[in-house]
This record gives structure tokens, sequence and C-alpha cells, in this order.
């Protein structure tokens, strides 16, 4: 009987441990796959912010013919126009307004186009950039936007039908020739947070919106919606901007709010990752407060969530 007793404290004692453990590596591996989700999302955005404002040969986006500004007139026909507009809404010019190469809304779902699933999170940031693809376009795209550039000037256009190998000079935008000049494709993108996600719909997710084909049949079909990363459930970012012209951050500030004349050389973002799963053996109690947040986040709940922040410098902003 003792002996029983013995080994029946020793099974329990084994069993308990191994609960232990086993809920010890089911955190660690909750938190690494955090942190991993967390990484992957800010190395994509890292990589557009510090681009953004990129043409090319040229650094200065005023030089680039056939931008526009919200409420400027353009050359581009009706139905070009229509989808250059689509997210920004009518008039907005949103793929062109490439003096603003950084910007966004905040706190609130601030595109003309609907969200994924038609269900942004609403309290989220949305961040929106302005540049060229940093890869020489050889051959272009049928119906998509391109900048030409040289060392003087750049152009924003949509190659003619049929017309599309950027070494030939009667596909390109007067007076661009293609000896002393580079074609790029524009890339004007929007990051978002959705309530849901691709695999799942319980599962919110960091988007991106990007300007695509403007010749689409449809306004739709003109923009492209991808998933980043999933289990992000929040985005918030501030801007650096530079009031003394010294190429330092001499204040931050929200999305929409930079004061014109004023150059953004640098942003902050915020991303909180939240698990795909409720863990019941953990409960998330934290206070979330961050960036211009209000109030603090109390969720109250089983899921495990990480906040990831990160400076990002822009290269290419130029006064």
């Amino acid at each position: 009987m003792v002996a029983l007793v013995l080994g029946l404290f020793l099974v329990l004692g084994a069993v308990t441990a191994y609960t232990r453990w086993r809920d010890a590596y089911a955190a660690a591996e909750g938190l690494a796959r955090l942190q991993e989700v967390g990484r992957l999302a800010l190395a994509v955005v890292e990589a557009d912010v510090r681009m953004s404002s990129y043409w090319g040969l040229t650094s200065a986006p005023n030089l680039i013919l056939n931008r526009a500004a919200p409420g400027q007139a353009t050359t581009f026909s009706a139905a070009q126009q229509a989808r250059i507009d689509y997210c920004g809404g009518g008039g907005s010019n949103w793929a062109i307004h490439i003096d603003e190469y950084i910007g966004g809304w905040s706190n609130t779902y601030g595109l003309a186009c609907p969200a994924y699933q038609g269900s942004p999170m609403a309290t989220s940031d949305v961040l929106v950039l302005r540049r060229a693809n940093e890869t020489l376009a050889g051959s272009m795209t049928a119906g998509r936007l391109h900048v030409q550039s040289s060392r003087a000037a750049g152009a924003v256009f949509v190659p003619a039908t049929g017309c599309t190998s950027a070494a030939d000079s009667a596909c390109l935008p007067t007076p661009f020739e293609p000896a002393s000049s580079q074609t790029h494709e524009l890339e004007a993108r929007a990051y978002y947070v959705a309530t849901g996600s691709t695999a799942r719909p319980d599962v919110p997710s960091l988007r991106r919106k990007s300007i695509g084909n403007v010749d689409a049949a449809s306004l739709a079909d003109a923009v492209t919606d991808v998933e980043v990363a999933t289990g992000v459930e929040d985005l918030q970012v501030r801007f650096g901007i530079d009031t003394d012209d010294d190429g330092n951050a001499d204040t931050y500030v929200e999305p929409g709010a930079v004061p014109a004349g004023n150059l953004v050389i640098s942003a902050t973002l915020w991303l909180r990752i939240r698990a795909e799963d409720r863990d019941m053996s953990h409960v998330d109690d934290a206070s979330y407060q961050y960036a211009d947040m209000a109030d603090p986040f109390t969720p109250d709940d089983h899921f495990r969530r990480i906040v990831v922040t990160k400076t990002i410098q822009l290269r290419n902003a130029r006064s």
C-alpha cells in the first residue's frame, strides 16, 4: 500500500511537471509566432516607407509632369481618371498626387475603395505611399501608370496601346529618350487593417491596396488588395517633419496633419499583433496605449498580443 501511494504521488508529480512544461512551451511558441508576424509585417511596410518619393533619375516630385493634386485637371481619359481617383474619391487624383508621397488617415478608414470584405478596423490608421518602383521597366505593362525620368524632369504616363518597349522613343512621352531617361512603374499604395483575413474571417489582417491597370474593365479591377500579414489588429502611424530644413525631425504629427510646406523625413509605425487562437490559460488584462490613442485598449480576453514599433527614415525626401 505504501509503495502504491508513493507511486501515485510520483505519477502525479510527473503529470503536473509535464503539464506546466507543455503550457510554458505553448506560450513561448505563441510569443515567437507573434514576433515572427511582427517582423514580417514591419519588413514589408518598411521597404515601402523607406523608398517613398523615389522617382528614378529625378529626386523632386515637383519636376514631374502630369502629376496632380486633388481638384486639378489632368490629360488622362475619363475612364482612366475614374480609376486613378477610385481609392480617394472623385477628383482626388489619388494615384498621381505624388507631391504627397506619404500620407493617410488617422484612426479611420479614409479610403473610398472598399476594404477587404467591406470590413476595415475602424480605429486603425491608413498609411498611403507613392513612389516609382525601384526596378527598371524594360518592357512596359499595358494600362499601367509609369514614371519616365531624366536628370532634369519626369512625367507620369500610360503607354499607348500596343506600345510597350521602354527602348522605343516613340513609346515614351515627349521629350524623353531611352538613352538619357529611365522608365519605372508608378506605385500608389495604402496599408490598412481589415477585421478578417483570407484564411479566417475571425482573424484580423494587415492588407495593402495598390493601383493597377487604369484601363481595367471595372473600377474594382484597377486596384489590387493583398494580404501582408495575418493577426495584425491595429496600425498606428506618426510622421516626423522637418520644420527648419536642417534634415532632422523637429516634431511628429498624425497622418493628414502635416502642415503645408513641411517635409516628412521619417515615419514611426506601431503594429499590434494578436494570436489567431485563444489560449484559455492566458488572460490579456494589459492596457495598451501608444501613438495618438486617446483611450487605452484593454481587451480582457484570452488572446496573446504584442506591440512592435519602428522609426523609419525616408531615403528620398527632398526639400
